[in-house]
């Protein structure tokens, strides 16, 4: 078989794991294939017969495990956001104690790691879905830290939940922005460089965030205020 790079790590998730060794070899030999077919065309041009010779497959081998090439897709990136989400929940609790720093130190870890992957799937057209899927983990990671934020004081919680979500998404999107700049420059900078700098971006979104909570905590008791002196009648205050 002739591919690019060797299988990733990121591919090794529980559920591949939990496949006999045959499958999880002959997934493995499509996923390599199909990533390497993706460095110079969109996945709509890749076709069951050349990914099947690239990867040194049967067709009938392939439809025992995918319906179609759209489907083998979904299967990696499911694969891939399972272990996404394994590697950053590891660190996760740093997010509500000590910082973003280990969080983010095992995630660009993983990138670095399988950087010649990540340079195709992080690209743009169909493997956007990919940087999609990086977000949605960064974006559930945050929101299940900084979820407090939007139950202190007396605001509106609608209100209070718009702002947090919408600064989480400004920073996962900013974060995994930056990750995918890195991969594709080669990881140029070392991993703290890096995230020192989006954790720089990750606090000040989520500072910003919390002092918006706060204004809007304010405004909310000014309102309920001037509605009650609105039903005093004149001359009792």
């Amino acid at each position: 078989m002739q591919r690019g790079f060797e299988t990733p790590a990121w591919w090794h998730s529980p559920a591949m794991d939990r496949l006999d060794r045959r499958t999880r070899r002959t997934r493995e030999a499509l996923y390599a294939a199909l990533a390497t077919l993706l460095r110079d065309r969109p996945l709509s041009s890749v076709t069951v017969t050349e990914l099947t010779r690239m990867a040194d497959v049967n067709r009938s081998t392939f439809y025992a495990h995918f319906q179609d090439v759209y489907d083998m897709f979904d299967a990696m990136r499911a694969e891939f956001r399972m272990t996404l989400a394994n590697v950053a929940s590891e660190q996760a609790g740093d997010l509500m104690t000590s910082g973003a720093r280990g969080f983010l130190r095992s995630v660009y870890e993983y990138f670095r790691d399988n950087r010649e992957v990540f340079t195709l799937v992080f690209g743009q057209g169909s493997n956007e879905a990919f940087f999609g899927d990086a977000v949605a983990v960064v974006r559930s990671c945050c929101l299940d830290a900084w979820s407090e934020q939007a139950g202190r004081g007396d605001a509106d919680t609608g209100e209070r939940k718009r702002i947090l979500e919408y600064r989480i998404e400004f920073a996962a999107r900013g974060a995994v922005g930056m990750a995918r700049a890195w991969i594709e420059g080669g990881c140029a900078e070392d991993v703290e460089w890096m995230v020192e700098q989006t954790d720089a971006l990750i606090a000040a979104v989520r500072d910003a965030g919390a002092e918006m909570i706060t204004l809007a905590v304010r405004r909310a008791n000014t309102k309920e205020q001037e509605n009650i002196l609105d039903y005093i009648p004149e001359g009792v205050t």
